[in-house]
């Protein structure tokens, strides 16, 4: 298993290789900045920083933040205002800059994106999740990318919350392209046990770590072991992202160190 960490600057990328962590995750907005144009593609300031992530001695394989500010870009996945052909506009344009970036797999989480709609059909919403993760399926299998549907907390999403609720989705749509991600961050927020994990691990294809804060008290590098224990018994060998502070330790650095630890014991 590899522990990386998330950057949300190139510039970070020094920080990931001094902490010894194995790789470093992003967004793609920090590939490009003009990444939601698709008439932008391939200008220089997108040249420049896969530059700068080819010549980096820490490798960038993923990517989070799918659908940034879906309802004002015009890229709902539910609801009644869905325009499928600008998400495969920019679903194409993404997917193409990880291609030339060498990025495998991005995670779907983006709640908003998910959020249903009061009075709107919770099983019509569901299958336009469906119908999203088939595009991204199809888009995807010929540039070599992977999506990972990121079960959401409820307070920031209203559909597919639960490991298993995702699991269920991503059997039913069986296409290698369209798996699953679990985060420590969204099962403490839900309560879920650790134990959902176990039917996911031939599903999973990446999962993050990251303290839920939000009132609730400080994690301990116990749970952060019995998480990454629970993956492993699962069968996950994958990637695990560090996405935010751990408090429980007071570097990046010891915090690579205690979660490598876990997660190769």
């Amino acid at each position: 298993m590899q522990i990386g960490y998330l950057v949300s600057d190139l510039d970070e990328l020094v920080l990931v290789a001094e902490s010894g962590y194995d790789y470093a995750e992003t967004t793609p907005w920090v590939l490009d900045p003009h990444v939601l144009d698709p008439t932008r593609a391939g200008g220089p300031e997108e040249r420049e920083r896969l530059r700068r992530l080819e010549a980096s001695s820490v490798s960038v394989p993923v990517l989070c933040g799918f659908i940034p500010s879906p309802e004002e870009n015009g890229l709902m996945v539910v609801g009644p205002n869905v325009d499928t052909a600008r998400l495969s506009a920019y679903v194409t344009r993404l997917f193409d800059l990880m291609r030339r970036a060498g990025i495998d797999v991005i995670g779907y989480g983006s709640g908003g994106s998910r959020w249903v709609p009061d009075g709107f059909s919770r099983d019509q919403a569901l299958e336009q999740v469906r119908e999203f993760l088939y595009l991204c399926a199809d888009l995807g299998a010929p540039r070599n990318v992977k999506v990972a549907l990121e079960p959401y907390n409820r307070d920031d999403a209203n559909l597919l919350n639960t490991v298993p609720e995702a699991l269920q989705l991503v059997r039913e749509i069986d296409r290698t392209d369209s798996r699953l991600m679990a985060d420590f961050f969204h099962m403490k927020l839900n309560g879920e046990s650790f134990d959902e994990l176990a039917d996911a691990g031939p599903y999973l294809i990446h999962a993050h770590i990251a303290e839920p804060g939000r009132g609730r008290p400080q994690t301990t590098p116990e749970e952060h072991a019995e998480y990454l224990t629970a993956l492993r018994h699962a069968g996950y060998e994958g990637r695990v992202t560090q996405t935010g502070n751990l408090p429980a330790y007071a570097t990046p650095a010891e915090a690579a160190v205690a979660l490598l630890q876990a997660a190769r014991a």
